[in-house]
């Protein structure tokens, strides 16, 4: 992804940002939560470290490794899109991504309200 398509999705996520800053404001809910604060039941999101969800509706999960062009992901159990590709996924098992530079891993809810915004911005990249 160029920076032009960083800034651009940046700015595209505006509404989404504004809600989830809302909720740190009004409600005193982290931006960058922990998968197991809205899987408690989940038993398989305790123990990752370096995903996290921001907001409710949208997961990353960061390549840490370099060199690396597919990334392994736990997701949650939930139904959840890719946001680059569209693909979908049902929670509750690890999944591998092509994650090129500028593309890491990133889904969203299915059901999240935000879900056309979501599917606009992956539809551009």
């Amino acid at each position: 992804m160029h920076l032009a398509y960083a800034t651009q999705t940046f700015k595209a996520l505006t509404p989404y940002r504004k809600t989830v800053v809302a909720e740190a404001v009004n409600q005193g809910l982290p931006a960058q939560r922990p998968l197991f604060m809205h899987y408690p039941d989940d038993d398989g999101t305790y123990d990752i470290q370096y995903e996290y969800l921001f907001g409710r509706d949208l997961l990353v999960a960061p390549v840490y490794r370099p060199g690396k062009q597919a990334w392994s992901t736990y997701l949650p159990k939930d139904n959840w899109v890719h946001l680059w590709t569209g693909e979908h996924f049902t929670g509750g098992d690890t999944v591998e991504v092509q994650a090129p530079l500028g593309q890491m891993p990133v889904f969203y809810r299915a059901d999240s309200a935000f879900a056309s915004l979501f599917e606009k911005i992956g539809a551009k990249h």
